[in-house]
């Protein structure tokens, strides 16, 4: 993957930011409310869902919205950029079919888009922090880590993905299984503590939910996340992220007979 696609002033980086610009018109097009539906989503949600789970888990999770927020933002982060990475190279074949582009670009472009968007959805997270009369401490810059790692998750499982949506147009309906399996193993609106330890052990193998996990102790606890779960995360991301590129390069010179 060439990283001129970051440096400004290049072609590719030019590229990228028209792919963004079309990506953000696209998904807001003929919306009243536009971009203002990246926080209000998570905002009815997380409303909805406090009125029913708050109760229920009031002894068990000091601050619930707050506990919410930081999860359901950060998974669907996760869906969205693995999901738009996914169809990048179908959606935009006729371009790829005409002029040579460089393929990884698309789903490099279609993931800052969707890193854009969750910045936004962070909004949410402050105003429900405000509104609890949660703490601000100086520790909270530091959930830049769990949001690093599973930015590079991301990028290197939509690589994959986007390969694998080429040569096989099921893979979008196993992924869409896959993704509400791993909503529900990823603890996003209950406490893992509820879950038997059995299960509890295989369900802190989830890169995503330990990313969760991470962010929520940073926020809510005002403490750093032991170093062995940032080291797992952070090691599991790169060899996804590394497996990524090996496979797109494989066969991205292929990929336009299977468009």
């Amino acid at each position: 993957m060439n990283l001129n696609i970051f440096k400004k002033g290049s072609s590719e980086y030019f590229l990228l930011k028209q792919i963004v610009k079309r990506n953000f018109s696209s998904k807001y097009k003929d919306s009243v409310l536009g971009i203002l539906w990246s926080f209000l989503n998570p905002l009815i949600t997380m409303i909805a869902l406090n009125l029913i789970f708050s109760t229920m888990f009031n002894k068990s999770i000091p601050n619930y919205p707050v506990f919410f927020i930081c999860g359901r933002c950060m998974f669907d982060y996760f869906k969205a950029g693995t999901k738009v990475a996914m169809n990048s190279l179908k959606s935009n074949k006729s371009i790829l079919n005409k002029i040579y582009v460089p393929r990884h670009i698309f789903a490099i472009g279609g993931i800052t888009s969707e890193f854009i968007n969750y910045l936004i959805t962070l909004i949410i997270l402050v105003m429900a922090m405000i509104v609890t009369s949660a703490p601000f401490r100086l520790i909270d810059v530091a959930i830049i880590i769990p949001i690093g790692i599973l930015t590079i998750l991301i990028i290197g499982a939509g690589l994959i993905l986007a390969i694998g949506a080429s040569y096989f147009t099921d893979i979008k309906y196993l992924y869409d299984v896959f993704v509400m399996v791993l909503m529900y193993g990823s603890a996003i609106f209950y406490p893992v503590e509820i879950v038997p330890i059995g299960i509890r052990r295989i369900l802190e193998l989830n890169p995503v939910y330990q990313c969760i996990a991470q962010m929520r102790q940073i926020i809510i606890q005002g403490t750093l996340p032991p170093l062995s779960s940032f080291l797992y995360t952070f090691i599991f991301a790169i060899v996804v992220f590394v497996l990524g590129i090996l496979i797109f390069k494989k066969y991205k010179k292929k990929i336009i007979r299977e468009l």
